[in-house]
């Protein structure tokens, strides 16, 4: 019994010393740090699959890692970037870019000519099959003067070059010797941007962290998340919790919205339209008088007015928010009288059970649109409604993105539509050059008089003619028709109350570019 006293007395000691010297020693210890990252998570609709501005249109994320030579304003026009100035030749064939020289990789090298005649170059090489091979094709060649200095030969006049080369340069040095297509850097992205690269998880989702070796305003932000949401009202239920910062909201969702929902909305313009795309694959679409009355056949305003709850306009062309633009109204006005005659003089007579029929053909065919898409499903089932009167049956039909084959469906509901150069998102989208896999002319439209006006368009300085060319090209698409024409929208970005910085810049596709400040964002 004596020995356990003792032994116990012993512990007792032990402890009481233990706990003196932990008491000294948190004495002499600094305090912890309570500072807060300032993260802001983006509930993306889609995964991002890798980050190549060489491979594919430009992402949000693309930016915040990869800087080009220009850089949009507020007002979408053009400002300086990794290029500080240029010179453009009396004959307007070459532009001499000088480089920033405190720009550099997150690796310490310099960005320099040789990334910037690299990434053109793999752009325009057929082996790279780059979606936007197209937007460079009047490139000649790209030559490098000095190591901040690069020059561009152009086959003849371009006018939106300074506007194509806002597309991010990439590292010629990890990249000169790997196939551009199977890279890691693709998963891997060395920065030059004001972000880099923290995390890239197994669910898609991406951290970014402030890159301090940027050379511009450093971001306020700490870290920006990608996290894949392809569900709208998941979107809404987590800026409801919290867990995302930032998202596309849909129209019908406004209601959803309650005055002590830790967001808010934000409606930003764009000249982002939907329309239905006909494949020119399907006969049903051959005679240009079919399309014609399926516009007839619609009415926008009420399409505005009961699907957008008025958060967009009616659609008459591809460049309605564009200085080009030349309203073809009278082609898209509701006329379901002009209607029926236009495809009484094709040939099509309703059957019995008043679906039309030509030649023993039923005038049946299916309307696709993206599953995720509730805006996009909405549409194709209003338009369904619409031509049903007619005699033709558009069947709705929503997909997975990853099941949908442009080239064999019938139609798709279709979303384009660019804030930047008019050739932006006409030459890419109906130039029949444009044609093949992985290209954009996704319903195969072809017409030769379209074809010349867009190339006269895009190769000719004045502006005054460009207006003229654009104006006569709207025209033709007008009388010959590649979509169906819908909406314009608005776009809807949910954004949590602590956020501040959002800009207020017209937008472009599915409301692309609400991260062009991003710099200027901040979370309190």
């Amino acid at each position: 019994m004596r020995i356990n006293k003792a032994k116990a007395i012993f512990i007792l000691t032990i402890i009481a010393s233990i706990l003196i010297m932990s008491g000294c020693s948190q004495d002499k210890t600094e305090p912890t740090s309570s500072v807060t990252t300032k993260q802001l998570v983006y509930g993306t609709e889609k995964e991002v699959e890798r980050v190549n501005p060489i491979l594919d249109e430009s992402q949000e994320i693309d930016s915040l890692l990869y800087r080009g030579l220009t850089k949009p304003t507020e007002t979408n026009e053009i400002a300086p970037d990794l290029a500080t100035e240029w010179t453009i030749s009396s004959d307007q064939l070459t532009y001499t870019f000088k480089l920033r020289d405190n720009a550099q990789w997150e690796d310490g090298k310099p960005v320099t000519a040789e990334d910037v005649k690299f990434t053109l170059d793999k752009i325009r090489d057929s082996h790279t099959n780059s979606s936007i091979a197209g937007d460079f094709t009047e490139i000649k060649s790209v030559e490098v003067m000095k190591e901040n200095e690069v020059q561009i030969t152009l086959h003849h006049h371009f006018p939106p070059l300074l506007g194509k080369l806002k597309i991010g340069i990439m590292p010629k040095h990890l990249l000169q010797n790997q196939d551009i297509n199977e890279t890691d850097l693709n998963q891997h992205p060395v920065s030059n941007g004001p972000f880099k690269l923290k995390e890239w998880t197994n669910d898609h989702t991406i951290t970014l962290v402030r890159n301090d070796k940027y050379y511009g305003p450093k971001p306020k932000l700490d870290e920006v998340v990608f996290k894949p949401v392809p569900d709208a009202n998941t979107r809404v239920l987590q800026l409801k919790t919290g867990e995302i910062d930032l998202a596309l909201m849909e129209p019908n969702q406004m209601a959803t919205i309650k005055e002590d929902d830790q967001f808010k909305m934000y409606t930003i313009p764009t000249a982002d339209y939907r329309a239905v795309m006909y494949n020119f694959n399907n006969s049903l679409f051959e005679d240009a008088r079919v399309r014609q009355a399926m516009n007839f056949a619609i009415d926008r305003d009420a399409i505005v007015k009961g699907v957008l709850f008025d958060k967009g306009t009616a659609a008459y062309g591809p460049l309605q928010k564009a200085w080009a633009n030349a309203p073809q109204k009278e082609w898209y006005a509701y006329e379901p009288e002009k209607a029926k005659a236009l495809l009484g003089e094709a040939g099509w007579k309703k059957g019995k059970d008043g679906v039309l029929v030509k030649d023993g053909i039923r005038f049946e065919f299916e309307l696709v649109s993206p599953i995720t898409d509730p805006l996009r499903v909405a549409l194709a089932n209003v338009v369904a409604e619409q031509l049903k009167p007619l005699g033709i049956l558009a069947v709705p039909k929503p997909k997975d993105w990853n099941a949908i084959k442009f080239d064999q469906e019938d139609a798709f509901l279709i979303g384009w539509g660019s804030e930047f150069d008019p050739d932006d998102h006409t030459y890419r989208v109906f130039h029949s050059s444009q044609i093949g896999d992985g290209l954009y002319n996704l319903g195969a439209y072809r017409n030769p008089e379209i074809d010349e006006l867009l190339m006269q368009a895009r190769t000719t300085d004045d502006q005054a003619k460009r207006k003229v060319l654009y104006e006569e090209f709207q025209q033709e698409l007008a009388v010959d028709p590649a979509f169906n024409f819908l909406v314009y929208l608005d776009t809807l970005y949910g954004v949590n109350s602590k956020v501040t910085g959002i800009g207020n810049r017209t937008l472009g596709h599915h409301g692309f570019g609400v991260l062009w400040n991003i710099e200027e964002w901040d979370k309190k």
